[in-house]
C-alpha cells in the first residue's frame, strides 16, 4: 500500500529539483534579456551616461548577470556528479565573469551617472574600454580586468560546454552550442563596435534553451 507520507530523503529530492527547475528559469531570463539588452543598448559615449536609457539598460545588464550566473550553477548542480573538476572549474571561471559582468554594470549604473560632472575624463576613459577606444585617461587595474573577464568569459565558457558533453546529462548539442557561442567573442577582433553585439546572441539563445531544459526537467532529446 502506498504511503501517504514521504521521506526525508524524498523531500530534499523534491525540494533540489524545484530549485533547479526555478534556476532554469533564471537562465532563461538571462538569456532573453542578453540578446535584448544588444538590441536597446546606447552608444558608449559620454551623453549617453546622462539619459534614462542609460540607467535602464545597465540595470537590466546588472539583472542579467545574477541571472546568469544562477543560471549557470543550476545548470552545473543538474550534471554534479557527472561532469566531474572539468564541470567545476568551468563554472567557477565562467561564474566570475557573470560576476565581473555585474561590477561593471554596477559602476555603469550607479557610480558613472554620479562622476559624469566631476570626472568627465574618467568616465569617458571607462566608457572607452568598452567601446573600443583610448582617451588616455588613468584607469588603474580597469583596463586589464575587462580583457580578464573576456578571457574568462571564453575559457569558462568552452570547459562549461566541454562538461555539458562529457556529462551526458543534458544534450551534447547544447555543449557544442555553448563552446561556439564562447569562442564567436573572438570575432570581436574583427567585427567593429558595436556591430561586434551580435555576438552575444549565440550565447543567449543557448543560455535559453539550457535553461528550458533545466524547467522542462528535460535531459536527453532527438538532438542528443
Amino acid at each position: 500500500m502506498a504511503t501517504l507520507f514521504t521521506t526525508t530523503e524524498e523531500r530534499k529530492t523534491i525540494s533540489a529539483d524545484g530549485l533547479i527547475r526555478w534556476m532554469g528559469l533564471s537562465a532563461i531570463l538571462a538569456g532573453s534579456l542578453f540578446i535584448a539588452i544588444q538590441l536597446i543598448h546606447p552608444p558608449d559615449q559620454l551623453p549617453s551616461v546622462r539619459t534614462s536609457s542609460w540607467l535602464v539598460v545597465s540595470g537590466l545588464t546588472s539583472l542579467m548577470s545574477f541571472s546568469s550566473l544562477i543560471g549557470t550553477v543550476g545548470i552545473y548542480t543538474k550534471q554534479i556528479k557527472e561532469s566531474g573538476w572539468l564541470g567545476l572549474v568551468g563554472t567557477l571561471i565562467f561564474s566570475l565573469f557573470w560576476l565581473a559582468s555585474l561590477i561593471f554594470s554596477f559602476i555603469e549604473a550607479l557610480v558613472l551617472p554620479v562622476l559624469i560632472d566631476e570626472a568627465p575624463e574618467f568616465v569617458e576613459g571607462f566608457l572607452g574600454i568598452f567601446g573600443g577606444y583610448s582617451t588616455g585617461a588613468d584607469l588603474g587595474f580597469l583596463p586589464l580586468l575587462a580583457p580578464l573577464a573576456g578571457g574568462m568569459y571564453i575559457l569558462g565558457g568552452v570547459l562549461f560546454g566541454f562538461a555539458i558533453i562529457r556529462a551526458k546529462v543534458l544534450p551534447r548539442l547544447a555543449g557544442v552550442f555553448l563552446v561556439f557561442s564562447a569562442v564567436a567573442t573572438l570575432g570581436a577582433s574583427i567585427i567593429p563596435h558595436p556591430y561586434d553585439r551580435v555576438l552575444a546572441v549565440p550565447m543567449g539563445l543557448t543560455l535559453i534553451w539550457l535553461g528550458y531544459l533545466l524547467w522542462s526537467r528535460r535531459k536527453k532529446n532527438i538532438l542528443l
